[in-house]
């Protein structure tokens, strides 16, 4: 259980770091994506970040349960110290969706991509808190590594 805790709680966090660098890109680079969860009435930003955002949100959910069945099996008080070295990427990605929420058209598209930054930021916050507690929980505390 430990390996794949591990392994699936970095998927999680670099999908999330996926997402945010894949809507920057598609921004500056002005390139055409599918949206998976369309509203009438979005527009091509709002449309691009509100999907951002649930997928964010979704990854996050994802690792709360992770956590949680991870603490169901190893149930021991731990102090989880956050690295914040692994926030400064989403905050610099953040800090493009800010400036691409501020330059929008209309007061909605603006209140959309601003929300759907924070969204981000905050979901990218929880899970690099939420892969933190699963390698603190299985840590490597008889200097082994993962291999033995």
């Amino acid at each position: 259980m430990d390996k794949f805790a591990k392994v699936l709680a970095t998927f999680i966090n670099l999908c999330t770091y996926g997402v945010g660098l894949a809507v920057v890109l598609i921004k500056m680079l002005h390139k055409d994506y599918i949206a998976v969860f369309i509203i009438n009435g979005f527009n091509y930003n709002e449309s691009l970040f509100f999907n951002m955002a649930l997928f964010s949100l979704g990854t996050m959910l994802l690792g709360i349960v992770l956590t949680m069945l991870v603490g169901e099996y190893k149930r021991e008080e731990i102090t989880v110290l956050y690295p914040i070295v692994w926030a400064i990427f989403p905050a610099v990605i953040t800090c493009f969706f800010i400036y691409f929420g501020v330059t929008g058209a209309a007061a909605r598209e603006i209140a959309v991509m601003l929300v759907s930054a924070a969204v981000y930021l905050a979901a990218s916050l929880v899970n690099i808190y939420t892969g933190t507690k699963i390698f603190t929980l299985y840590s490597n505390k008889n200097n082994n590594s993962d291999d033995e």
